[in-house]
């Protein structure tokens, strides 16, 4: 049932990306939520989950985005991992941290996007703009990283009411 609701969860927010999100653009910059889905996904249902999400969330972006079939999947799988790995190593529930992580993996996940375009021969995309996009995209994604997390609350709610928490370790 998770899956069915992750999938309806991406399905929605990938509509509203390339419907409405598309043609916003404060500051010349349009806001990815499906990145922050990637993201809050890994803060949500830990590094696995937030993996699978992440990836598949990027092949929908990558299903009408012009470029590489696989880069912005792979881009926002790996950064669902890493954000779902890091939630699990610093206290979750200080309120700085869910923002803080979710710029800051933006940031670098608009990065990365954009020196993995220069590396498969985009050479536009690697400049100084490049900094200012990801700048803006992560401070797009903090509030955005509020709705979508009402959004995983009820993906991965337990059918009893209770929400289900990743597992967390402690780190020596």
């Amino acid at each position: 049932m998770i899956r069915l609701k992750t999938l309806a969860v991406l399905v929605v927010l990938w509509a509203f990306q390339v419907s409405i999100f598309a043609h916003l653009r404060p500051f010349g910059v349009a806001p990815d939520l499906l990145l922050v889905a990637a993201l809050v996904g890994g803060l949500s249902g830990g590094a696995d989950y937030g993996a699978r999400n992440g990836f598949a969330a990027g092949l929908l972006l990558d299903l009408v985005v012009p470029g590489p079939l696989g880069l912005a999947a792979g881009i926002y799988g790996a950064f669902g991992y890493l954000s779902g790995q890091f939630s699990r190593t610093v206290d979750s529930d200080d309120p700085r941290v869910m923002p803080t992580i979710i710029w800051l993996s933006a940031f670098l996940a608009t990065i990365g996007y954009g020196f993995g375009l220069g590396v498969l021969g985009s050479e536009q995309f690697v400049a100084w703009g490049l900094v200012w996009k990801a700048f803006a995209i992560g401070l797009f994604a903090v509030p955005l990283s509020l709705l979508v997390r009402a959004a995983y609350g009820w993906v991965l709610a337990d059918p009893t009411g209770a929400r289900s928490e990743p597992a967390r370790t402690v780190v020596n």
